[in-house]
């Protein structure tokens, strides 16, 4: 394989993905791979690098976009594809889809739909022609005026393509894959029996009156010419190293590489299923597997993969054993280099892309990784490309200064400049009919580290609240965490459209139906709410009640084990504030120091000093959009080594690893 700088992990998934099967082994069944990302995340860009990769070494179609603005059929696609698979291959031959380009060829054709006699005659006119014509441009002249001819019935897109693919098709097709073909057509239990010719009569009619046979006929007729040209063409380019990653040594071959962009996108998803339901078929008949590695990405969530897979926003607490869980593109694909894993029984399996890391981050924003641009641009977009782009722009030319709040505020702190940034991500593409300040409005809903459950009753009046939430989801906004954090069913909303909704939601204060305190006293006055430690404690915060809630953690420090305590301390310091942005993290801090010393009980022990100063300094460096702190970061790994020597418990470990984590993490 051409071997890039730098290997993308979707790029290295494919490889683990390519071994086919050495030469003494049966066919298996390939997998269909569906990387998942929100609008911004890159998926296109992992396909290209796939692409790339891949080379002349493996056979591959480009990616084939569903997003383009035409909807494409199963066929429609199936004709790109074929054509892209079958174009010149250095020190291959060109594959040759003679029973789809006939097909094609069947289904175009202009017959007379009252004499059979006269039909079959008009069909081998139209096979004599395709097969007889020495030219190309012959050859594209007839499907000119065959498809103009049946243009009037069939549907325009598939007339469109096959105007444009059926030329290079037909240019490798002899007489005798010709009638081969024929024989194919014939035999395959659609015909129902038929001889080779009223049986592409038959396909003909099928593609104006049943569009679903006529798409399962022709998907059948890929799949059959991929399995017979792939024997020859599925080895490892000669003369070069061969770079999957499987098995050293065996003679072996690829699969072939189907790329597929934007399948959450009118088509996408029908494609997989035709593809799926074909697959099935051949196997019932013939006990054999096609050697089509299918690669897709999809900016959605598709609610009939739950039979197999756990969605991204459940969290470890509420997941079932029988259901796997998505994996991330490093983890995934391994299970084909292990025979004693079983393989997960499901057609399509999703993955989710990974963030750009904090090097690829760096050099997006033209600063050194080590750089505290760099760290604050990879905090707030957490590895978002475009997200990335964005803040890129915003980043001040001199150097941050420490604890800086209003960095990536924009030059007007307006709630239309705030609300701009969701319009650039598409984040609400799918509520067209939702005002977006219906969508700000549900800031604190849908920003709390667990999303409103459906089973609340009372929250306020927000009739679109529910679609919102969904869509959230379903957009692949929301991710729980791999573990457990300080509360059940946790999931988390994209940092930067979390504090983006945050900032847009305070920035317009008491307008357009509700403000950022009247919305969080609303959800925290929900009974689920307040059924929970951590959310009501989480909700408390935002509203800027500091005292209340380093009691409670006060209350708890010795009663709970100190991990969970912990963890309860990160979720609910993870929480908004509404402070304002041109006062820096030291005067926010000095402030919340000096209200606790005031307002909060008069006898204080030297663990509630600790927590106050702890939970201060947290919650400000928790805000992902601030600039790095690193004195009140101190103050946190300071005070976790206070609280130690300071403990009841015998667990006091856990708070010597916070320390270190909170040294690495900000």
């Amino acid at each position: 394989m051409t071997e890039p700088v730098r290997l993308t992990d979707s790029a290295m998934l494919a490889r683990r993905l390519l071994w086919n099967r050495a030469t003494d082994e049966p066919s298996s069944a390939q997998p269909i791979m569906v990387l998942l990302g929100p609008t911004g995340s890159g998926k296109t860009r992992a396909l290209e690098s796939i692409s790339q990769d891949c080379g002349n070494s493996v056979v591959h179609a480009k990616p084939f976009d569903f997003g383009r603005e035409q909807p494409a059929t199963t066929v429609v696609a199936l004709a790109a594809i074929s054509e892209d698979l079958s174009r010149r291959w250095r020190a291959r031959r060109s594959a040759k889809f003679t029973r789809f380009a006939l097909g094609l060829v069947a289904v175009q054709a202009n017959l007379d739909t009252f004499d059979r006699v006269k039909a079959r005659a008009e069909m081998s006119a139209a096979l004599r022609e395709f097969a007889e014509s020495p030219r190309a441009n012959d050859i594209a002249g007839q499907v000119d005026s065959t498809a103009d001819a049946a243009e009037p019935m069939l549907d325009p897109v598939l007339v469109t393509a096959a105007k444009l693919v059926l030329p290079r098709l037909i240019r490798t097709i002899g007489r005798r894959s010709l009638a081969g073909a024929k024989r194919w057509h014939a035999d395959i239990p659609e015909a129902e029996g038929a001889e080779p010719l009223d049986a592409l009569i038959q396909l003909s009619r099928r593609a104006r009156n049943e569009p679903e046979a006529m798409t399962a006929w022709l998907t059948s007729a890929f799949l059959a010419d991929v399995r017979e040209n792939h024997p020859v063409m599925a080895r490892p380019e000669l003369g070069s190293a061969c770079s999957c990653e499987n098995e050293a040594g065996k003679t072996h071959s690829h699969n072939w590489v189907v790329l597929l962009d934007n399948l959450d996108h009118p088509g996408g998803y029908e494609f997989l299923s035709d593809i799926i339901a074909a697959r099935e078929r051949h196997l019932r008949q013939h006990n054999e597997h096609d050697p089509l590695l299918f690669i897709g990405t999809s900016g959605r969530w598709n609610p009939e993969w739950e039979s197999h897979w756990h969605a991204p926003w459940k969290s470890a607490a509420t997941r079932s054993d029988e259901v796997l869980v998505v994996p991330r593109c490093r983890d995934a694909g391994h299970w084909r280099n292990n025979s004693e894993v079983d393989r997960p029984q499901a057609s399509v399996h999703p993955v989710l892309l990974e963030p750009l890391e904090i090097e690829e981050t760096a050099s997006l924003i033209g600063h050194s990784p080590y750089f505290s641009e760099a760290k604050l641009a990879q905090r707030a977009t957490a590895g978002l490309p475009k997200a990335v782009e964005a803040v890129s722009e915003m980043l001040p030319a001199a150097r941050l200064r420490e604890g800086r709040r209003d960095i990536l505020e924009p030059a007007e702190s307006t709630p239309e400049a705030w609300q701009q940034r969701l319009t650039d991500l598409r984040v609400s593409e799918q509520l067209q009919d939702v005002d977006l300040a219906e969508f700000v409005n549900a800031a604190p809903f849908a920003t709390a580290p667990w999303l409103v459950p459906a089973e609340s009753t009372s929250l306020v009046s927000l009739p679109q609240t529910g679609r919102i939430l969904t869509e959230l989801r379903s957009a692949l906004w929301v991710i729980a965490p791999d573990r457990d954090g300080g509360t059940e069913d946790q999931s988390l909303l994209h940092p930067w459209i979390a504090r983006t909704l945050l900032f847009a939601l305070n920035a317009r204060g008491e307008q357009d139906g509700g403000s950022y305190e009247t919305q969080f006293k609303a959800l925290l006055n929900d009974p689920h709410t307040r059924r929970d430690l951590a959310r009501t404690s989480y909700c408390l915060l935002a509203l800027g009640r500091f005292g209340e809630v380093v009691e409670t953690l006060r209350e708890r420090f010795d009663q709970m084990p100190h991990q969970k305590w912990i963890d309860l301390l990160i979720l609910v310091t993870s929480a908004p504030d509404d402070k304002p942005l041109h006062r820096d993290n030291a005067q926010v801090y000095a402030d919340l120091v000096e209200q606790d010393l005031r307002d909060g009980p008069a006898e204080r022990d030297q663990v509630r000093n600790v927590l106050a100063r702890l939970i201060a300094a947290y919650w400000l460096i928790a805000n992902p959009l601030a600039g790095p702190d690193r004195e009140r970061k101190n103050i946190v790994v300071q005070s976790f080594h206070e609280l130690a020597p300071l403990s009841h418990r015998p667990d006091v470990a856990a708070l010597y690893e916070a320390a270190r984590r909170a040294d690495q993490l900000f």
